[in-house]
């Protein structure tokens, strides 16, 4: 479920791969194995993920569906 919604997530962003992992200060390959549900991102790294999109990470983990806003 994460890996999905990180990749519907960066596709709506509109950013590229290299734009996150730097933004994220990771590579891009490990970024690729997040989407590609291969590893899973360290819990502050999935809240920097969770902030960087404006998503909750409720949502990101598949707990909701609906893919909340952060602060609403």
């Amino acid at each position: 479920m994460l890996g999905k919604r990180l990749y519907e997530a960066r596709k709506q962003s509109g950013l590229t791969l290299e734009n996150i992992s730097d933004n994220l200060q990771i590579s891009y390959q490990a970024y690729r194995k997040f989407e590609k549900g291969v590893c899973f991102p360290k819990v502050e790294t999935l809240m920097k993920i969770a902030e960087m999109y404006g998503l909750s990470v409720d949502y990101l983990l598949g707990y909701i569906d609906e893919p909340r806003k952060l602060g609403k």
